[in-house]
């Protein structure tokens, strides 16, 4: 009895952890094209970093209306919000480069601008 109780359990989890996955790999599929995007288009800073908010909260409401597929939201919201940033401060990285600048004081400088735009929406002028 136990062993079909614990068999069960473990399906379930199985199942949740695929769920997981789905969710975030899905949900940074959607993150790494837009961030193409952005890119490509040349969007500005705030508009780009307003959109990964909307993106990320969204998927948030979505697990915390159905809270039987994932129980760690906070988590996954942490995880899809590092992996926006460090997409972003990838391509300043690069365009450093491309220009042969210094920018190791600027990083810090750049980690504080995504955040403050990404808690209050835009970055004060």
């Amino acid at each position: 009895m136990f062993y079909k109780f614990l068999n069960k359990s473990l399906n379930i989890l199985n199942c949740a952890m695929k769920c997981i996955d789905a969710i975030e790999g899905t949900i940074k599929y959607i993150i790494s094209e837009f961030h193409q995007i952005y890119i490509e288009e040349g969007l500005d800073d705030t508009e780009y970093i307003r959109n990964i908010k909307a993106i990320i909260d969204g998927i948030d409401m979505f697990i915390q209306n159905n809270k039987e597929i994932i129980s760690e939201a906070k988590m996954l919201k942490k995880v899809l919000y590092s992996f926006s940033k460090e997409l972003w401060l990838a391509n300043l990285e690069k365009s450093y480069t491309e220009n042969v600048t210094s920018h190791d004081e600027d990083k810090g400088y750049y980690d504080y601008y995504f955040d403050y735009i990404y808690n209050h929406g835009v970055y004060p002028r």
